[in-house]
């Protein structure tokens, strides 16, 4: 197989990034005939680079693709009209099976829709959602449940969260409401500034790659005196959720994440009760002790949630998620 990627890198920042490389390398260590490609970032661990113009006119993946049995393509773009036509033209030089993963769904136009039946790919969806539309828009299409490492993400004992919290110099006097995510426009980040000063709220945000920060949002939440703004690279971010005693998701609008939120995924793992939006995948874990999803982000609706989140007892959010972790779904996506 060769997996082709415009989103490996070293830099795991953001979601299609982590399910991209996460997959790639589980692929490799279990199937080690694998070849990987990478175009534009150029990782460390990729076999091949290349240098690829935007329709994927290059003799050595022409030769790459003949000689290999099949291909995964997974774009950052995800399903533009681009990826549509690099993927007819994967499949036009090939004439063997594609699977191609779109991390993001996008609203495609009749041209898209119909290089992508012509390409007969497969569309692996990441949310239940996503597979209904890719269903009706394209037809072959399977659905994948991925996006965690649930032998990093680990609950931890009280003890070890007040432990934590010293270290990141975090107030041990109050519960901490945790979010992780890019600062733009469109994922309702404004909405920590209305969470009661009773507890401390800590934003975790990195290098933005697709939007452009909102300065004037960020000096806000700077200046907010229970807000802690954290904006570089954590190499342990583990240990940012264990320490936390809420987690909180308000993103609303489509396209301001992957299909399936990573970071909510993360916080689950180590067993925090969660509050957030029916965003994406998300919906499938309506019912779950432990998820308080709201649909109201008002002031007070939002800090009433939060009030009846941050006293449960007895959350097992990590049951809810165990099944999307990335070993389990590397297998069944290679079955296929």
């Amino acid at each position: 197989m060769i997996v082709l990627s415009d989103c490996l890198t070293e830099r795991l920042d953001e979601g299609c990034i982590k399910v991209a490389n996460s997959l790639t390398r589980r692929i490799k260590q279990k199937y080690p005939d694998t070849v990987v490609v990478s175009y534009n970032r150029k990782p460390k661990n990729s076999d091949i680079h290349l240098n690829l113009n935007k329709l994927f006119l290059n003799r050595k993946l022409f030769s790459l693709i003949k000689s290999n049995t099949s291909v995964l393509y997974i774009p950052f773009a995800s399903n533009t009209l681009g990826s549509a036509v690099r993927t007819f033209m994967l499949s036009l030089f090939g004439r063997k099976p594609i699977k191609v993963i779109f991390a993001l769904r996008f609203p495609m136009g009749f041209l898209t829709k119909l290089l992508l039946k012509l390409s007969k790919a497969e569309i692996v969806a990441l949310s239940g959602e996503s597979y209904d539309f890719y269903k009706k828009e394209i037809g072959n299409v399977s659905y994948l449940k991925t996006g965690i490492d649930v032998g990093r993400f680990l609950p931890v004992n009280t003890e070890e969260k007040l432990r934590l919290k010293e270290k990141y110099g975090i107030p041990t006097d109050k519960k901490l409401v945790l979010h992780i995510g890019h600062l733009k426009d469109g994922r309702n980040v404004e909405k920590l500034l209305d969470i009661d000063g009773k507890y401390t709220v800590m934003l975790v945000t990195s290098t933005v790659t697709r939007d452009k920060i909102n300065s004037e949002l960020k000096n806000k939440l700077q200046n907010c005196p229970n807000i802690v703004l954290l904006d570089t690279f954590v190499e342990h971010i583990e240990e940012i959720y264990q320490m936390s005693d809420v987690y909180l998701f308000p993103v609303q609008k489509n396209q301001n994440c992957i299909d399936v939120p990573l970071s909510v995924l993360e916080a689950a793992a180590c067993n925090i009760p969660i509050v957030t939006t029916e965003y994406g995948e998300l919906k499938a874990f309506k019912g779950e002790k432990g998820m308080y999803f709201v649909d109201d982000l008002s002031k007070e609706a939002l800090n009433r949630t939060i009030d009846t989140a941050a006293c449960v007892s007895d959350c097992n959010n990590r049951e809810a998620v165990l099944e999307y972790d990335f070993e389990k779904s590397v297998i069944a996506l290679m079955s296929k």
